[in-house]
């Protein structure tokens, strides 16, 4: 039986290795030892400039309801070691079942735009549930961040010549995940227009939409009956597909169709062929028809760089996408490769020492700079650096490059505007309710002021300027104490 992980509040999403490492720390009477781990990817997709963030808020709903349920209680009992006895103690699991949530949560808000390396969340409290949340907020980030970010760079696409035209997502049968509600959510956040998946509508909140399948023409004995049966069923919202035999007699039999019954025709859907081709077929004999309020929806293996090319390239007649597959997949983007590390430890900063996954020791915040309302780059400092203050930098900060390290340290000067990215959005296991019940259309509504910030050479979706992001001087320098110090220790 599927469990619905999020409303139950279940840990036991987690990975298997963090409860035995929390039965450890128990053992040694060390599960209570404050910790600090961060969430970060370690780099951007290729041909993507920045990341867009998604799927808070339904982070913030397991944490609200995060508790071991009796059932969970049981398998944990229930689990055996090699030997045939039990792999967790009895001791361990009776103060594990009555534990409250202890945490703090730090995160980047849904909306905003986020980079390599940069903290996503930052989570401290006692070191078995520090641990034990990983998981759940890694395939988070790693399953919604890819799809918002692919949902936003296809709006982008398809407004590349200035026309708006509606995205819309209409990849349920394709989701890696049962249901696809997650990628439904990410990409609404990402700017789509709609969903096909009435399920994540109902449960979101969200528009839903849909037109017709080639099942429906080919259950009647004649297509332009198959037409005209759907429109005499929806009068307002007749969208046919043209496509089943002939294309372009399937667009003249819609035509008809609307003619014959007298019920305006609102769009027609193209999934297959010469996408480009047939929507300026498709506009000349609509419009020779007198049907030049009727929309022409593109579908078929859509994705933001095929977009671009219809708009900017071949000029095609359309008016909306709707984009399955390589949406709620972004197979092209991959899992993004968030990883979660130890920050601190009692107090102590702590790094990890590894070719290309030497870490940043600490805990972090990113201070994001803006000057006349665009991004000029984001410094990775510690949460109680002073230097921001009533939204202005106070002291020129010196920034280290993370992406180009041969680059010369930047200065952001005194009187620049400026925002810590990460808030407190748990505090003592407590759950601000203002970021957990936040709209899903205030989040949209972000993400596209957001991007106006970032400059176009960012956004544009072949060979992206790179986005500056670094480190204080600060940190730079105890990074590199402790690297030479664990060398010195453990040998190069």
């Amino acid at each position: 039986m599927r469990r619905n992980l999020i409303a139950e509040g279940s840990p036991l999403w987690a990975d298997e290795y963090h409860w035995t490492m929390s039965n450890a720390w128990f053992e040694n009477n060390m599960h209570n030892d404050f910790k600090t781990s961060e969430a970060f990817f370690r780099k951007n997709s290729p041909d993507c400039g920045y990341i867009v963030s998604a799927g808070l808020g339904e982070v913030l709903e397991w944490l609200d309801n995060w508790h071991l349920s009796k059932d969970d209680v049981d398998w944990l009992r229930s689990k055996k070691n090699s030997a045939g006895g039990r792999l967790y103690s009895d001791d361990f699991v009776n103060f594990v079942k009555n534990e409250k949530l202890a945490i703090n949560v730090k995160a980047v808000p849904e909306g905003e735009l986020v980079f390599a390396n940069e903290p996503l969340y930052s989570i401290s409290g006692p070191s078995w549930q520090v641990e034990v949340v990983e998981a759940a907020l890694l395939n988070v980030v790693n399953s919604q961040f890819p799809v918002a970010t692919k949902a936003s760079r296809a709006v982008l696409a398809a407004g590349a010549d200035g026309v708006e035209r509606r995205v819309m997502e209409f990849g349920l049968r394709r989701a890696m995940e049962l249901g696809g509600y997650s990628a439904a959510r990410a990409a609404f956040i990402g700017g789509c227009a709609a969903t096909s998946n009435p399920s994540a509508a109902r449960d979101y909140g969200i528009p839903s939409s849909g037109t017709m399948a080639h099942s429906w023409v080919m259950s009647f004995e004649d297509e332009t009956d198959a037409f005209k049966a759907f429109l005499k069923t929806y009068p307002h919202d007749g969208i046919l597909l043209p496509d089943t035999y002939e294309t372009r007699q399937g667009i003249k039999n819609a035509v008809r169709a609307s003619d014959e019954t007298g019920i305006p025709l609102k769009g027609i859907r193209i999934d297959s062929g010469d996408l480009a081709y047939w929507s300026k077929e498709a506009r000349k004999i609509l419009d020779e028809s007198g049907k030049q309020d009727t929309r022409i929806i593109a579908s078929n293996d859509l994705d933001e760089f095929l977009i671009e090319n219809l708009v900017l390239v071949q000029k095609a007649a359309f008016d909306c996408f709707a984009l399955g597959t390589k949406l709620v997949r972004a197979d092209d983007m991959g899992a993004l490769g968030a990883v979660y590390k130890t920050k601190s430890y009692q107090g102590k900063d702590k790094i990890k020492v590894a070719q290309g996954k030497t870490t940043i020791p600490g805990s972090t915040n990113v201070l994001r700079t803006l000057k006349n309302g665009k991004y000029t780059g984001d410094i990775i400092a510690r949460p109680d650096n002073n230097t921001l203050r009533h939204g202005k930098i106070t002291e020129t900060v010196v920034s280290y490059h993370l992406q180009d390290e041969t680059q010369q340290p930047r200065k952001f000067e005194k009187g620049i505007s400026g925002y810590w990215l990460l808030q407190d959005v748990v505090v003592d296991g407590k759950v601000d309710i203002r970021h957990k019940a936040r709209s899903l259309w205030d989040i949209q509504n972000a993400v596209k002021e957001n991007l106006q910030c970032l400059d176009a050479e960012c956004r544009r979706l072949c060979n992206p300027h790179v986005y500056g992001v670094g480190i204080t001087e600060e940190i730079r320098k105890k990074q590199q104490y402790l690297i030479q110090a664990y060398q010195h220790k453990y040998g190069r």
